[in-house]
């Protein structure tokens, strides 16, 4: 962990070795600006967004079928007539041409 100490004695060891000209100093201090507050930015983003995606997931949705749709199961006797299945050879049992209509 950095603590103060150590910012001390790199402040220390900076002011013995060689001075860097003014204007690459300052073109470092500003770049160093640039990363620190690039970085924050980053972080404020990802509390930003992880916030917005809790709000997103905290939504509850209704039922997908509303209550008034939903049926009972039916039973044997309460079955509708279009699901009953006609007797063989009627019209509407799912055949393509029933023979009785052909002509030639």
């Amino acid at each position: 962990m950095v603590t103060a100490r150590s910012f001390w004695l790199l402040a220390q060891a900076a002011d013995n070795s060689a001075k860097l000209p003014p204007p690459t100093r300052a073109a470092v201090q500003m770049a160093l600006l640039g990363i620190l507050l690039l970085g924050m930015l980053l972080v404020v983003f990802v509390l930003l967004g992880g916030h917005w995606v809790r709000r997103l997931g905290s939504h509850r949705r209704g039922p997908a079928v509303p209550p008034d749709m939903i049926l009972g199961k039916p039973s044997r006797g309460d079955q509708p007539k279009s699901l009953s299945r006609p007797p063989r050879g009627e019209p509407g049992d799912g055949e393509t041409m029933i023979p009785d209509d052909t002509k030639c």
